[in-house]
């Protein structure tokens, strides 16, 4: 009896700890260079790119934009890593496009989340809510590349 009570804890140790380990291995460290950038209303085949340029230890500078012939979305502010999977982002984000919050510009100035989760290769901006509100959401995605 005493075996199986032992084998349980080592199983649901294991079990605890082996998908937080395997999340910390597949989700690189944020890098200084060009990432690509998307907002899902313009397109995920086509991104924007972003620059990401070191500050400090655990802070950066990111800038960069997604358009085309009609739409955006801007970046600009400081990135602190807060883990690899996740960023602290403190700047502005401005988005448009035509057929979301009557064709006016969703700006978003403040600090906001962006996580990495599961086998996903970007981070992705947790405060979704557009400025239109009504269940829009706008999925702004930076890549790990």
């Amino acid at each position: 009896m005493r075996r199986i009570y032992t084998c349980l804890i080592a199983c649901l140790i294991f079990v605890s700890v082996c998908p937080v380990y395997a999340q910390k291995k597949t989700i690189p460290a944020l890098r200084e260079g060009t990432h690509n950038f998307t907002l899902q209303w313009i397109s995920w085949d086509k991104p924007g790119k972003v620059q990401i340029r070191k500050q400090s230890k655990d802070t950066y500078t990111v800038k960069g934009e997604q358009r085309d012939a009609k739409s955006f979305v801007t970046i600009d502010g400081t990135l602190k890593v807060v883990s690899p999977a996740e960023l602290l982002f403190t700047g502005t984000i401005k988005s448009l496009y035509a057929s979301i919050n009557e064709g006016n510009v969703c700006e978003r100035t403040g600090t906001y989340h962006f996580l990495a989760k599961g086998a996903r290769k970007y981070w992705r901006l947790q405060e979704m809510d557009n400025c239109e509100g009504n269940n829009v959401v706008d999925y702004i995605d930076i890549y790990f590349n």
